[in-house]
């Protein structure tokens, strides 16, 4: 017989501080909970797991399928067996190489599920594939040799293959489990199914984002790496292909656009061949950086954090009164035991982001302060790029010109002085002493510095032990391309827009989601 067990809360001072898991060691909290000894219990499976650090010492919370001896009897409720996610049905005779521009999570998942159903997709990115990409950053890093088609942004798999490989997300996509799957069957780490906030590491996720690619390969995909798009082809209102930097036409029975926030140039094109499209909120902030050892001690409230636990991680948001004028704040991609990127798509400019590895046990803890950017505040879309062009070109310039990243003291911040405390930092080339306050419109600096004061309150030491480096840009797009509420078209036919760069997601697994359904919306389309 299976049961299912839920809300089985477990202080962590319950298990070895030593051990490096404890799924291993719930048989007998099982039993306690559910009124059975460790005998009637034959096996058990985890399906949810979260921390509640409100409670001090923080909480372990499961939801478990158990699986009883013969003839225990129990008042829980019968478990439903996890089985599988299944494919959306898909076209008999489906339509053969359309085209997928961008191997970002949007354009990778609408290409594995092009593949999927028999499609050959072909598949361009102006990047590279994750090896070569991961030898360009190597040399980025050793010699300060930015190369704009390959870097921490530009290449296959997106912003995210090193940004920690956040996967929580607030979708309800029905596709988000079975990419889930697909990411562990391509080498993430299994617990991703049942965590509440899983991440699979910027060193794991390279590989998973090869084994995706070489199974679309295996499917009859092709990637054409180093193959940048300079504009559609267009006739009586409909995309029957695109034209490469090259002057090379290729042609399609339709295309998925998934051109990522690194691409403006490319949405800017978009706009001037008349793509119905919309301004939007977007946000922009500055990256905080502490000690973990202070976040793990504010969070947790424990003098030393068990091996078991991993490094604390917190997501606050400021909103102040209406009356004073200024914005909500929060905070935004929180990389505990993380580092701080250079991640931008032009030379001599500059723009933060965070990556942790799957272990998280940098000594860092970093997070992104964000406020939003109202759509009234430009005159148009070029006017918005131009905005974020503009501050990362003046971040590049206040950094010292060579990649080092602009930084001030937290408490230097919220008085307006330009000090930087003798610090080190996981940034990799570097600090230079700045008036960052002063890099960003004044009343988006100001409400942040409102924030820091409240965030301050939630946990000690926010200010006195912060950093603040350099402008983070690449939040969301200012852009959303409309889409045909019945075809999920854009208002040219056979175009579908894709992703964060679309403004239709933010995040991996909500941009991998959106990537699925256009495609699945394409196929429909055909047939």
């Amino acid at each position: 017989m299976m049961i299912c067990v839920k809300n089985l809360q477990i202080p962590v001072t319950a298990f070895p501080a030593e051990a490096s898991e404890v799924e291993s060691l719930l048989k007998p909290h099982i039993a306690k909970f559910c009124g059975l000894t460790a005998d009637d219990i034959k096996g058990y499976q985890v399906t949810a797991k979260s921390i509640d650090g409100r409670k001090k010492p923080p909480t372990l919370i499961y939801t478990l399928n158990v699986e009883l001896t013969n003839n225990v009897k129990t008042g829980l409720e019968t478990a439903e067996l996890l089985t599988p996610a299944e494919l959306p049905p898909l076209p008999a005779n489906p339509p053969l190489y359309p085209l997928v521009v961008g191997t970002g999570p949007a354009g990778l998942l609408a290409a594995w599920l092009l593949a999927s159903a028999g499609c050959r997709p072909v598949i361009l990115d102006r990047g590279f594939d994750v090896e070569t990409r991961a030898a360009d950053i190597a040399r980025f890093r050793s010699s300060r040799v930015f190369n704009p088609e390959s870097n921490y942004l530009i290449g296959e798999g997106g912003a995210g293959t090193f940004s920690d490989g956040k996967l929580y997300t607030g979708t309800r996509s029905p596709y988000a489990r079975l990419i889930l799957e697909l990411f562990v069957k391509a080498g993430a780490p299994p617990e991703i199914l049942y965590l509440k906030r899983p991440h699979v590491g910027s060193d794991i996720l390279p590989q998973v984002i090869r084994n995706i690619r070489r199974d679309i390969q295996a499917m009859g995909g092709k990637f054409m790496f180093g193959c940048a798009v300079k504009t559609l082809q267009v006739k009586n209102n409909r995309c029957s292909g695109i034209i490469t930097a090259r002057g090379e036409v290729m042609e399609a029975p339709f295309t998925v656009l998934a051109h990522g926030l690194g691409a403006r140039s490319l949405s800017s094109e978009l706009l001037r061949l008349g793509v119905h499209a919309v301004l939007k909120g977007f946000q922009i902030g500055t990256r905080i950086e502490h000690p973990q050892t202070l976040i793990d001690r504010n969070q947790f409230g424990l003098t030393s954090r068990p091996a078991f636990l991993g490094a604390a991680e917190y997501n606050f948001v400021s909103r102040p009164p209406e009356k004073t004028g200024l914005k909500n704040v929060s905070t935004f991609c929180m990389c505990p035991g993380g580092e701080i990127l250079p991640s931008m798509a032009l030379a001599e400019h500059l723009s933060t982001n965070g990556m942790s590895c799957y272990q998280r046990d940098s000594e860092y803890a970093n997070s992104c302060l964000i406020t939003t950017c109202q759509p009234d505040m430009f005159a148009d879309a070029t006017a918005a790029f131009e905005f974020l062009n503009h501050l990362e070109k003046r971040a590049f310039i206040s950094g010292g010109g060579d990649y080092s990243a602009p930084a001030q003291s937290a408490a230097g911040f919220v008085r307006g002085e330009k000090t930087l405390n003798k610090v080190r930092s996981s940034y990799c080339f570097g600090l230079s002493p700045a008036a960052v306050h002063d890099l960003l419109p004044k009343r988006e600096a100001d409400s942040i510095v409102a924030a820091l004061l409240h965030f301050d309150k939630l946990c000690r030491g926010f200010i006195n032990d912060g950093t603040i480096i350099g402008i983070e840009t690449g939040v969301s797009s200012p852009v959303r391309f409309l889409r045909n509420p019945q075809s999920a078209e854009s208002s040219l036919s056979g175009l579908y827009l894709a992703g964060e760069g679309a403004g239709a997601a933010g995040g991996i697994l909500s941009a991998a989601a959106d990537g699925m359904k256009i495609a699945e919306s394409a196929l429909k389309n055909q047939g």
